[in-house]
């Protein structure tokens, strides 16, 4: 890789140097990048640069699944396609300039009329050279290794969306018959960086691979608000430089080296968005994941728990701005019964938050519906759900609605061990010394109660996020909620519908009774 990027960079280096000493040439590469341009776009090529969403066969529910998916229709639409890996970054940038001389005005010019993220970046081949000179001093001069791999995976990512979006169907297949293959898109997500401690090279180089893989907004998930459509999690934090190692108890994640241990990622009470706004829960590693465990990483299906701690607000993946932790306390209550996945918070003195699923709808990434309760205003206004119900086996490897299966060091369940805890809850019952199990899934913490003894083993004891929230658990009941509060799953009367989604609750409600009967 290190050999290819010098030759890259070398390439651009006397391509540039060319430049300068030949004003033809420089003539040449100062005209527009679609000169060139071939067959004129038919209406369904207009259509689909006028159509801004993505229609849902072609969207992924997160990043490796779209690539996946668009992959896909590539090859169906019979165009060769080779993987992104064996590209060298000579051949994708030979490919792109062949791609920009192809490439419809018309189609263009739809996308920069709006401010689409389809339209081009670079008006000239000039442009697009000097950037590229641009990029390759960055790499080299960085010292950091993995920047060869993100410069090549951007350049793939940027050939897939000049291929489906810049050039007609028609042009498309002419190249495909000429012999022309295209590169897969990559399946990682490399990340923006977020830490100062990145020197202007590397975030010269992190924010160019941003902007080529910016379809990721459009083609990845059903979650409604666009707020959370990119769950893309940011890099490690720096280490801090007032107590080392505290920044991985604040943060710790799948892409943490080392990998996290058994008492990184648990965080603490907070008050701010830094690794010093925090006081970190006391914990003491007991064992690693290579003693098994003996709980599972699960919620029970039928349950009520109390619970206190606290969230930030706004809740946050890759956090902007400051954030606030006010306290929380409540309670959750779990209804997954039959063919509904059900979910209850009730806050005190703010209101609840009610969400019904089917498994249906899960598998199919249709995300339900919520209900939003005012104790103040008395109001209650129905909703789709940003996004489905937690899993009650969100945390096991095992888990049958996750349609992604990855493995840990790509963000998938993972057990870390066994460790002893002083819990931080706000009432006695959940303030104490627990041994628990340690599990993670992407960037959150599970602990379930490991000590036989208790009365709460084999149930969760706190769920962690570091930039969402802390959620601290006391005095489970097993068994159904609704024994106790028959209306706790039915939409009140008066309540404002504001999506189809909500007939989710009457007929929920309509199977429960039959269960009844």
């Amino acid at each position: 890789a290190k050999r290819c990027a010098s030759q890259a960079g070398a390439t651009s280096s006397a391509t540039m140097a060319s430049k300068r000493g030949s004003l033809a040439l420089w003539v040449v590469l100062a005209l527009p990048i679609t000169s060139l341009a071939g067959s004129p776009a038919s209406a369904a090529d207009l259509q689909r640069a006028r159509e801004r969403v993505p229609r849902q066969a072609w969207k992924g529910t997160d990043f490796g699944e779209m690539s996946v998916v668009l992959t896909g229709w590539l090859r169906k639409a019979g165009h060769r396609v080779r993987p992104c890996s064996e590209w060298l970054v000579d051949e994708l940038r030979d490919l792109r300039k062949r791609l920009a001389q192809e490439a419809e005005t018309e189609l263009l010019a739809i996308y920069e009329a709006v401010g689409d993220r389809r339209q081009q970046r670079f008006t000239t081949t000039e442009d697009l050279e000097t950037h590229w000179e641009e990029i390759d001093t960055a790499v080299e001069s960085s010292g950091f290794a993995k920047l060869d791999i993100m410069r090549r995976d951007g350049l793939c990512h940027e050939v897939v969306m000049a291929w489906a979006h810049h050039l007609p169907v028609s042009v498309q297949h002419r190249l495909t018959a000429e012999g022309l293959s295209v590169p897969s898109l990559p399946l990682q997500r490399h990340h923006m960086a977020d830490h100062l401690a990145h020197s202007p090279d590397v975030r010269r180089v992190l924010a160019a691979y941003d902007q080529q893989v910016s379809c990721q907004q459009c083609h990845t998930g059903k979650i409604s608000d666009p707020a959370w459509q990119n769950a893309t999690l940011p890099l490690p934090l720096p280490v801090d430089p007032v107590h080392p190692g505290l920044e991985r108890k604040r943060a710790c994640d799948f892409q943490s080296d080392p990998p996290c241990g058994p008492c990184d990622g648990l965080g603490g009470r907070r008050t701010g968005d830094g690794v010093e706004e925090m006081q970190a829960m006391p914990c003491e590693a007991l064992s690693g994941p290579e003693t098994p465990a003996t709980t599972r990483g699960r919620y029970p299906s039928l349950a009520t728990v109390h619970l206190t701690g606290e969230t930030r607000i706004p809740v946050a993946v890759r956090p902007e701005g400051k954030g606030q932790y006010p306290p929380l306390t409540g309670t959750l209550a779990l209804g997954w019964e039959g063919d509904y996945m059900r979910m209850r918070y009730d806050f005190n003195g703010l209101g609840s938050q009610v969400s019904v699923q089917t498994y249906e709808q899960a598998k199919k990434q249709d995300v339900g519906a919520t209900l939003g309760l005012s104790t103040k205003s008395g109001t209650c206004v129905c909703e789709a759900s940003i996004a489905g119900n937690m899993h009650v086996r969100s945390f096991e490897a095992s888990d049958p609605l996750d349609p992604l299966q990855l493995p840990p060091e790509k963000g998938g369940a993972a057990y870390l061990g066994r460790v002893r805890v002083h819990l931080d809850g706000d009432v006695p019952e959940s303030n104490r010394t627990a041994i628990a199990d340690h599990y993670m899934k992407w960037a959150f913490h599970f602990l379930v109660d490991a000590d036989e003894s208790s009365p709460s083993f084999g149930l969760p004891l706190r769920l962690y996020g570091p930039f969402g929230v802390r959620q601290v658990f006391d005095n489970w009941q097993l068994g159904d909620p609704s024994k106790a509060r028959p209306d706790i799953w039915k939409m009140p009367a008066g309540c404002v519908v504001k999506a189809p989604a909500c007939s989710v609750f009457d007929r929920a409600a309509a199977a429960a009774e039959e269960l009844v009967v």
